[in-house]
């Protein structure tokens, strides 16, 4: 028997720790060393060798609290139980100092920008990830990003000036909303515009705990768009999608 994380909870690896995120509650979860190394193992193996006596003597304790913590895990709905092994990778940053900060801003690069069909298709989809976001929250708006993904269709990487002259629509379009845009709703709605091109555009959020810090931004062919590639070096990579990467 193998386990899997739900569908809405996402992880990885900061230093010595893994840090969940439960996307149906918008909550983020540290969990202390023990019980990283515990649930790592839960996804990277068996529950138990084939041969392995879970009564012996020297491994009751040991057995008894991780038996404790897995039907815990069960019961809140972050674990699951698959005959086959997790599918997906884990981003892991054992040894990164991480980022003291992170001055993120819209990136505009020709403040001219025409007020276009474009812009407003934009804008339209903007609203519609804000609606989603504070209406029907994180899970449901991760969930309109994947299923934007035509499995069937093929998907291009864009040239960096295609990448760019979207960038500048979705920026048009923030700077004309009547609320400030964050990181994330600026994310969403490049990569639900993407998707509609048939681009190969990720939404990515990166996080670390020392101290605590989470962004999000545009991968697009292993790189962030828009953005500094220092967050894909050094922050943990705790959501890719819809192009979800594979386990190694």
């Amino acid at each position: 028997m193998n386990y899997h994380l739900s569908d809405h909870i996402y992880v990885t690896q900061f230093r010595e720790e893994l840090i969940l995120l439960d996307t149906k509650k918008d909550k983020y979860t540290i969990c202390f060393k023990e019980f990283s190394e515990l649930l790592m193992n839960v996804l990277g193996r068996n529950d138990l060798p084939s041969n392995a006596d879970p009564i012996a003597p020297s491994h009751s304790q040991n057995f008894l609290q991780r038996s404790t913590y897995i039907q815990k895990l069960l019961d809140d709905g972050v674990l699951m139980k698959d005959a086959s092994p997790y599918p997906f990778y884990i981003d892991q940053k054992p040894h990164s100092e991480g980022i003291s900060n992170v001055d993120w801003r819209l990136p505009l690069e020709n403040k001219n920008v025409g007020l276009t069909m474009h812009v407003l298709r934009a804008l339209s989809t903007l609203i519609k990830v804000n609606i989603y976001i504070k209406l029907k929250g994180l899970y449901s708006t991760i969930q309109l990003v994947k299923k934007s993904r035509n499995t069937q269709s093929t998907y291009i990487i864009p040239q960096e000036g295609k990448l760019k002259e979207l960038a500048n629509v979705v920026t048009k379009a923030c700077l004309m909303y009547p609320s400030r845009t964050k990181c994330l709703e600026w994310a969403m709605t490049f990569v639900l515009m993407a998707l509609k091109r048939k681009w190969k555009c990720n939404l990515e959020i990166g996080v670390q705990n020392y101290p605590f810090m989470a962004h999000a931004w545009v991968e697009c062919n292993g790189k962030a768009d828009m953005d500094s590639q220092d967050l894909r070096e050094k922050l943990g990579i705790i959501l890719n999608e819809p192009f979800r990467k594979a386990a190694i």
